[in-house]
């Protein structure tokens, strides 16, 4: 890894952006990212996906070809708090209600810890549905879920008007 004064020095005649890297590997070496909505008022787990990249996306990542990722995905889609603990909930909730917003989604990752590392939190997050294969029907209750709770917010926020 360059530091960032290198970084200025071999960066050329361009615009440089740097980053915070905030680690978010657990004990085993293996990076997460776990994706909330915040729905309503409500907290919804989307998902978590796994890799040994730091830059982990549920896309990019072995989810597929792993049993022990899916297994530890399904554990948190089913009980977030048991995963993240009442200090992560907590913080969560805060960032919640400093955005502000009725539908929104965080991308986050946990320090050694257990404290919530803020990688990404906006109005846009993309819902993306699993494939049909039978591997992914653990998912399907929690992306339910969210999709019912937007559908749930959008008819209340028309019934009160």
């Amino acid at each position: 890894m360059i530091s960032a004064l290198d970084a200025l020095d071999h960066s050329g005649s361009g615009d440089l952006f740097l980053i915070e890297y905030l680690d978010a590997r657990g004990a085993d070496g293996l990076a997460r990212k776990y994706r909330m909505m915040f729905i309503g008022g409500g907290f919804y787990p989307l998902h978590l996906a796994l890799g040994h990249d730091w830059k982990v996306h549920y896309f990019t990542s072995a989810m597929a070809e792993d049993d022990a990722y899916r297994l530890e995905e399904q554990r948190y889609l089913d009980d977030p708090t048991s995963v993240l603990g009442t200090n992560g909930m907590t913080a969560l909730r805060a960032v919640a209600v400093q955005l502000g917003l009725d539908y929104a989604g965080i991308d986050f990752g946990l320090d050694a810890e257990g404290r919530i590392l803020v990688f990404e939190v906006n109005a846009t997050m993309v819902l993306i549905s699993p494939d049909a294969d039978s591997i992914w029907d653990y998912r399907r209750p929690a992306i339910r879920r969210v999709f019912e709770a937007a559908e749930r917010m959008v008819a209340e926020r028309v019934d009160s008007r």
